[in-house]
């Protein structure tokens, strides 16, 4: 190894360790500062996806729209019984009618490719906060959604490296194969396992359940970034995270999988 890549390495292991650190003492430290860590993340990522549209169409999109990504990540803080109302509703109409003028004209096109894109991608962070605010406060089913979508990205990764011949979508994702993504589906499906009996306490057949839906749908998000990113031309969507690809490659399997398994787990795993 070149004292070049050593160095790089050194600086993405760093800045992975940091990243960790920051999650796991956010969910640690509850409510409300969980959830003021999840609005600030949704807004960074707001950030990247202004980027990734501006190069991906060659025009900015029109900054004068901006508040409207700060409406989530606020509503998000705000107890669940502050307003008589959930703020969901007024922010799902609020876009509804901003996005129907916003079609009307072609200029603006890539505005409203931002707002659907960086909506999309607040959701996520948004029902992790509303899931913040359950009682009791679920910290363990919390940090088994970052550990999980860790244990995948670090199975596939070996796996692919080591034993990856049959490349899902090569020309989205290179590197990304069959044997990677299977390795990181079984091994998470058994780490599951292990951490409902010896840790929650809990059934683990639910658990195992939740892994065949819930890496599909993280591995789908990672696919999606990669493909945002092949449009846009670059090869990081951020900065913030030296050594990544942007913070959007810590949080691309949440686009997805957090959305479309919220209610599996308030239904089952809660």
């Amino acid at each position: 190894m070149s004292a070049k890549s050593g160095r790089e390495v050194a600086i993405r292991a760093t800045s992975g360790l940091v990243y960790v650190a920051l999650v796991l003492g956010l969910i640690l430290v509850k409510a409300p500062y969980f959830q003021f860590g999840m609005a600030f993340f949704s807004i960074l990522l707001a950030r990247e996806s202004f980027f990734l549209v501006k190069k991906w169409s060659g025009n900015q999109p029109s900054l004068w729209v901006s508040p409207m990504f700060l409406l989530l990540p606020l509503s998000s803080i705000l107890p669940p019984n502050f307003l008589p109302f959930d703020p969901a509703l007024g922010i799902s109409a609020a876009l509804l009618l901003l996005l129907s003028i916003l079609w009307l004209s072609k200029k603006f096109k890539s505005t409203v490719l931002w707002l659907n894109l960086g909506i999309l991608i607040q959701v996520a962070f948004w029902l992790l906060s509303r899931l913040g605010y359950h009682d009791p406060f679920p910290s363990k089913v919390i940090m088994v959604l970052f550990f999980l979508t860790w244990i995948n990205d670090t199975l596939a990764y070996l796996a692919g490296s080591f034993f990856g011949q049959t490349k899902i979508a090569p020309s989205i994702s290179p590197s990304k194969s069959v044997e990677g993504f299977f390795a990181g589906l079984f091994g998470s499906a058994l780490f599951l396992y292990l951490l409902s009996k010896y840790w929650l306490n809990a059934d683990p057949l639910p658990w195992i359940g939740f892994a065949f839906i819930y890496v599909p749908l993280a591995v789908s998000g990672d696919f999606f970034e990669s493909y945002l990113k092949r449009k846009a031309g670059v090869k990081n969507s951020g900065n913030i995270m030296p050594g990544h690809g942007g913070a959007m490659d810590r949080f691309d399997s949440f686009i997805f999988a957090v959305p479309l398994t919220y209610m599996y787990i308030i239904k089952l795993l809660l």
